[in-house]
């Protein structure tokens, strides 16, 4: 009566005399030695449902005793951290800490958004200068993203200072910039 157990990602493949049985690792309450060779994993279900296993008939993995074997079932069960794609706590973690720094990165470019902007510099009858820039920048800090609208014969033209809409231009440089 050979039996085999084989680590099977979120569960334990056992096989007893060709049938397999799968049994999931987050079932497992219990590993433990309750009799010279024997194992019992405990699953949660009451007595009569835990699994009992006869090391002398575990032939895969190999084992040196009722011990070892137990060990590599611990083994089995404690998911490795550095694998990725497992439910672990550590990359639960790891998702929850992604998903609160792209929260963070939505939440500041939806105040950044183009609605209005902050300053409008209409001194040149042909030309309008539009800052944006989160409430409170000052016209001397590098946080602005500053758009020139051209009119020449009725035809309105929309630029971005060096062709792009980041926040790190200077207010005070707008006249200077090259739009494109």
């Amino acid at each position: 009566m050979a039996i085999t157990i084989e680590n099977n990602g979120a569960s334990l493949k056992i096989t007893e005399d060709g049938a397999t049985r799968f049994v999931l690792k987050n079932q497992i309450r219990e590993v433990e030695v309750v009799r010279d060779t024997i194992i019992k994993l405990d699953i949660g279900q009451g007595a009569l449902n835990n699994i009992f296993v006869d090391q002398a008939s575990v032939t895969a993995p190999a084992s040196t005793g009722v011990e070892d074997l137990r060990d590599q079932l611990m083994g089995f069960i404690q998911t490795n951290t550095n694998i990725t794609g497992f439910a672990t706590e550590v990359n639960q973690n790891k998702e929850l800490e992604t998903l609160k720094s792209l929260q963070a990165t939505v939440n500041a470019l939806n105040e950044k958004m183009f609605i209005d902007p902050i300053l409008i510099d209409e001194s040149n009858p042909n030309v309008i200068y539009n800052g944006y820039a989160l409430p409170g920048a000052k016209a001397g800090d590098p946080v602005w993203a500053i758009q020139k609208v051209t009119k020449v014969k009725g035809v309105l033209t929309y630029q971005w200072a060096a062709g792009n809409k980041t926040f790190d231009k200077v207010w005070n440089n707008r006249t200077a910039l090259i739009y494109s």
